[in-house]
């Protein structure tokens, strides 16, 4: 893994503009109607890392560096989610180690994962500290604005979808029905309900798609781009079905890619024995993601349940820009504080 993870790294430039380029501080991108290619994510990754500088003028030595910070944090979070789960089981324990070791080899490099990372911190204070669901709600969209602003503009998506799913689900699924999923006739009206809250995001997503083609026609291109990677297609390419630029066709991809990226069955039939990683941790993730959508309650289990909303919210934008699996694993592992909180 060493020509993807080192020798390609995007961190081999960014040593030169640490040490040579002066601090700007943190910029924030304009809220509404420009695409991720127009935020300042990558300045605002350089200040970062220019605030964390101790004097470290090599590749090697700022990788030792974060991972030792990173780890510190992490060791955190995790601490306090067996303290809240003092009879967590193997799953969950095999879980939390295994989303540590994709961290400290996909997302703790000296790239752009560590900067937005923070954001995944913020948001999981947002929610670990207010008592009620929405004071809790309050602070994670304070939270999601804030990384609007300074991270990746894709999360006005996610905020969107977040207040999308919390009215939808209400009106979907009666609030505090127990779900016996060893009765075969809920078991269908459960999994029916929940094909048709995809699909409903996919026909959103048309309507968005139709939008963008003449209201912001760079994220448009930027959507298209992620599902036409033709020039130099990663190994772990998630090639469309439908590699157009129809908006029609691309909602279709979308509502398919949704599943793609939950349950990366293909990933057997590429024979490489990382890309077990991804379908183990995929598979546990489901788990728990359907164990914390039928117990979830806003009253009594606040926490688990707008985690949930947050992480669907988060999966459904992930949809409409991850151009493929290796991609995908990054973007998720940096996700890991708030996957602790709906566990």
């Amino acid at each position: 893994m060493r020509p993807q993870l080192v020798d390609m790294s995007i961190g081999w430039g960014f040593v030169p503009q640490i040490i040579t380029q002066p601090f700007k501080g943190f910029q924030a991108a304009g809220f509404w109607g420009a695409s991720n290619s127009a935020s300042n994510v990558g300045d605002n990754t350089i200040s970062f890392f220019q605030m964390l500088n101790l004097g470290l003028t090599t590749y090697q030595s700022w990788e030792v560096y974060l991972t030792i910070i990173y780890n510190i944090l992490i060791f955190i979070c995790v601490r306090d989610f067996f303290q809240r789960n003092p009879y967590a089981g193997w799953k969950e324990n095999f879980f939390v180690y295994l989303n540590v070791a994709i961290l400290n080899i996909f997302c703790l490099n000296l790239a752009k994962e560590p900067y937005q990372m923070v954001f995944f911190f913020l948001m999981a204070l947002a929610i670990a500290i207010p008592k009620t669901y929405n004071q809790k709600s309050i602070a994670l969209l304070i939270a999601l604005i804030i990384t609007v602003l300074y991270s990746r503009k894709y999360f006005g998506l996610v905020l969107m979808y977040f207040l999308i799913l919390n009215f939808l689900i209400d009106k979907l699924f009666k609030k505090g029905k127990n779900i016996n999923l060893n009765d075969k006739k809920e078991k269908r009206k459960l999994y029916g309900k929940l094909l048709l809250l995809v699909m409903l995001f996919g026909v959103l997503h048309y309507f968005f798609l139709s939008y963008l083609m003449t209201g912001n026609e760079d994220t448009y291109n930027e959507m298209v781009a992620a599902n036409s990677r033709d020039k130099t297609p990663a190994a772990s390419q998630i090639t469309p079905l439908f590699p157009n630029s129809n908006p029609a066709l691309l909602a279709v991809d979308y509502f398919i890619k949704i599943f793609r990226l939950m349950v990366p069955i293909e990933l057997l039939f590429k024979l490489k024995v990382t890309y077990l990683f991804l379908l183990v941790y995929q598979g546990f993730l489901l788990q728990f993601l359907i164990r914390t959508f039928k117990f979830r309650d806003k009253k009594r289990n606040p926490t688990r349940t707008i985690a949930m909303y947050l992480y669907i919210a988060f999966l459904l934008c992930s949809a409409a820009f991850e151009p493929d699996y290796g991609s995908w694993v990054r973007h998720q592992g940096v996700a890991f504080p708030i996957i602790l909180l709906l566990i």
